[in-house]
């Protein structure tokens, strides 16, 4: 569907469920948003949102979790939660097969910000930071305390264990190798907490889908994977480290500590977080965002392929393995030590160009020639371009290099890549001082390759180091 067909029936849906004359004015797609299409408007002096599905997908094509709701029961959540006095965009109106324009729904646009990277860097929402984490656990605290009989049915529950299960399998079958993500899947399963009382969870609360102004929140938004649950998942998704974007050492969503915002969530509730319930499900999130990334692949390869998104969002598993590690060493055999840094530098090419230089010079003309000169979301594509060219690139000119460097380590282990990754997911006294180095070693060379400017390995460089 062409940009002109798109806009007239989403007049015409405006017309026939909002009423009024419009006009329909600035349409213009967000940026991000790598399972789900959402669309800023104004009909007449009110400033919408649209959230829809892309054309010729259906929801269990973008889901990233088995338990997803649909755009419609995503509505159905909304409107329940702003009836308890949750801070939601309210819901304006619903798509119908009949408007040709797939699945989804129209919402009220909130004030605010969302993007991280402004709101932790812009000093004109310090204020409004500082406040955060009592407004976080003012909006937690409403959304648990909704009775699950009056949410929809839709609503799915899993104990931890089914959790625990359903992800690693899920894992598996995407072809997950890496013996460090096994290791983490063998530290949940002793590490189960007790089952709990489920209740209504928000499950994506974090950095990204919160609405900031420099007054303070103004809204929560993406309900996709809300669910039945433990209130603690909540509590903690928003501080694995993949959500303190870049600001490492800021647990909460890279702006303040996770205490600051737990004090208010018992003084609302009554309810005092035991600490290794928390440590469980921030390890599980962590794992859980991991596996997503490889769902992210797997999405572009059964043809999802209008952009390399999903597949730069699939190479950020070695992100999750240096997270891993960091969390999880303090119950390890220690190194004893200091590991050497991976050598980064990369030979002067003569002659033939190979694979580096080529996706570098790409990488650079659409530095210069494309995304110089696009806005909105056509720029941010062009970005995500050449983040997967600078991956390629590194990938041609040091993979080979660590993976050599990889396998002579497994061979002094006397294991090799499978029987590792069984032998630390089932018994974690098999990771000796030489296999805790060389899950350290192969976490930074992963990243290196991947992501060699994210804030988690520069911490694992002085940690380890």
């Amino acid at each position: 569907m062409d940009d002109t067909a798109f806009a007239q029936r989403l007049e015409t849906l405006c017309r026939a469920t909002l009423g009024g004359t419009g006009p329909l004015a600035d349409l213009r797609r967000l940026s991000g948003g790598a399972s789900m299409q959402s669309w800023r408007f104004a009909w007449g002096d009110e400033l919408l949102i649209l959230r829809r599905m892309p054309d010729g997908m259906r929801s269990d094509d973008t889901a990233i979790d088995s338990g997803a709701l649909d755009l419609d029961g995503q509505a159905d959540v909304i409107e329940r939660a702003v009836e308890q006095g949750v801070m939601a965009p309210a819901v304006r109106a619903r798509l119908v097969p009949g408007d040709g324009l797939g699945e989804g729904f129209i919402m009220a646009c909130a004030p605010g910000e969302a993007l991280p990277q402004v709101l932790l860097r812009d000093p004109a929402f310090a204020d409004a930071l500082s406040a955060l984490p009592k407004q976080w656990a003012e909006q937690l605290a409403a959304i648990h305390s909704i009775a699950p009989a009056t949410l929809p049915q839709a609503l799915s529950y899993r104990s931890p264990a089914d959790m625990v299960t359903d992800l690693e399998t899920r894992w598996r079958e995407l072809g997950g190798v890496s013996p460090i993500y096994a290791l983490a899947f063998g530290w949940l399963e002793r590490a189960l907490p007790d089952p709990v009382e489920p209740r209504l969870c928000h499950g994506d609360f974090r950095m990204g889908n919160l609405l900031v102004t420099p007054e303070g929140l103004s809204a929560v938004l993406d309900w996709e994977l809300a669910h039945l649950g433990d209130p603690v998942q909540d509590l903690a998704f928003g501080c694995i480290p993949s959500w303190r974007f870049g600001r490492y050492d800021k647990v909460l969503g890279g702006f303040g500590q996770p205490e600051d915002m737990l004090k208010h969530y018992a003084a609302i509730t009554g309810a005092q977080v035991d600490p290794a319930r928390f440590r469980f499900w921030l390890v599980y999130s962590c794992l859980w965002w991991g596996v997503c990334c490889l769902i992210m692949a797997d999405i572009w390869r059964r043809g999802d392929q209008a952009g390399p998104e999903r597949l730069v969002i699939g190479r950020r598993v070695s992100e999750v393995e240096i997270d891993l590690m960091l969390m999880l060493s303090d119950e390890l055999a220690a190194v004893p030590a200091p590991m050497d840094w991976p050598d980064c530098d990369v030979p002067a090419e003569t002659g033939v160009p190979g694979g580096a230089a080529l996706a570098d010079a790409v990488s650079l003309w659409i530095e210069g020639q494309v995304a110089a000169n696009a806005r909105g979301h056509a720029r941010f594509e062009a970005r995500v371009a050449m983040n997967a060219l600078g991956m390629a690139a590194r990938d041609a000119a040091l993979g080979p290099r660590f993976r050599s460097s990889q396998e002579g380590r497994l061979g002094i282990l006397g294991y090799d890549a499978p029987g590792l990754a069984t032998a630390v997911r089932r018994d974690p006294a098999s990771v000796t001082p030489a296999v805790h180095h060389h899950l350290r070693r192969l976490a930074a060379e992963n990243c290196l390759i991947d992501q060699p400017r994210y804030a988690g390995l520069a911490m694992a460089r002085s940690a380890w180091t």
